[in-house]
This record gives C-alpha cells, structure tokens and sequence, in this order.
C-alpha cells in the first residue's frame, strides 16, 4: 500500500504545525487542544487562516506579547520597549 505524503504546514494556511508541537513535547491539553505557541522558542503553532488565528493574536496581546514573522514563520516574544521611555 503507497504511502501518502505529509503535507507541509503552511504558516500562511489554516493548518495546525503538529509536527513541531510533537517536537516540542506537546500534546493535547485537559481541554483537549493543543497549545498555540511553542513556550521555548515562541514559534507560533497556528497558519494565519487557521479558525482561532484572531483568538491567538487576542490572547498574545492581553499576554503582553507581540507577533513577528522570521524565516517565513510567525513567532511571539514579549512586547519590545521603547527607547528612551
């Protein structure tokens, strides 16, 4: 039996990046969803078509943290400061 390519996840679709949680260590949660965000690295888990992209972006900024892409992947990290204030 032929065996069915993974497709690659898409930061940009409405895919969930199961592979890098499962390499983070994650599973699913008591809720029984997956966490967003790798705490580690603050690789973003989600595509941005994803049905709770808006519930992430919500929940990132009530957390103090902003969203930045780097190599074609979205990430978080705690709000930068201004200089000077």
């Amino acid at each position: 039996m032929p065996r069915t390519k993974k497709k690659k996840f898409d930061p940009e679709g409405r895919g969930y990046d199961y592979d890098s949680a499962h390499k983070a260590g994650m599973g699913r949660g008591k809720d029984g969803h997956y966490e967003s965000r790798v705490d580690s690295t603050g690789l973003l888990l989600k595509g941005r078509k994803h049905t709770t992209w808006d519930k992430l972006v919500e929940g990132e900024a009530k957390a103090g943290y902003e969203i930045y892409k780097k190599n074609g992947r979205y990430y978080s990290r705690k709000k930068q400061g201004l200089a000077g204030k």
